[in-house]
C-alpha cells in the first residue's frame, strides 16, 4: 500500500498530527522561563527530555513535563 502525501487532502475521518518540528525546536532551545505551569502547544514528546534537561541545568528543582494531545505542558520550580 502506498501512504498519502501530505498534500493530497485527508479523510474526515483522519486524524492529522499538529505537531510542528518548528515548534519542537523552539522549545528545546529557548522558551520563556518567567512562570510555570508552562503550556508549549505543538510540541512533540521527545522534546520533554532536552526541556528537563535544561531546567536542571539552569537551576530548576521539582520539574516535570506533562504530555498532552496538544503540547506538552512544563512544570518547575526556581
Amino acid at each position: 500500500m502506498i501512504p498519502k502525501s501530505a498534500t493530497e487532502p485527508q479523510d474526515h475521518g483522519e486524524r492529522r498530527d499538529r505537531r510542528s518540528f518548528r515548534a519542537t525546536l523552539r522549545a528545546i532551545r529557548a522558551f520563556p522561563l518567567s512562570h510555570f505551569p508552562l503550556f508549549l502547544p505543538g510540541v512533540h514528546p521527545i522534546a520533554a527530555f532536552f526541556i528537563l534537561r535544561r531546567l536542571k541545568h539552569l537551576g530548576y528543582s521539582n520539574c516535570k513535563v506533562a504530555t498532552t494531545s496538544k503540547g506538552l505542558v512544563v512544570h518547575a520550580q526556581k
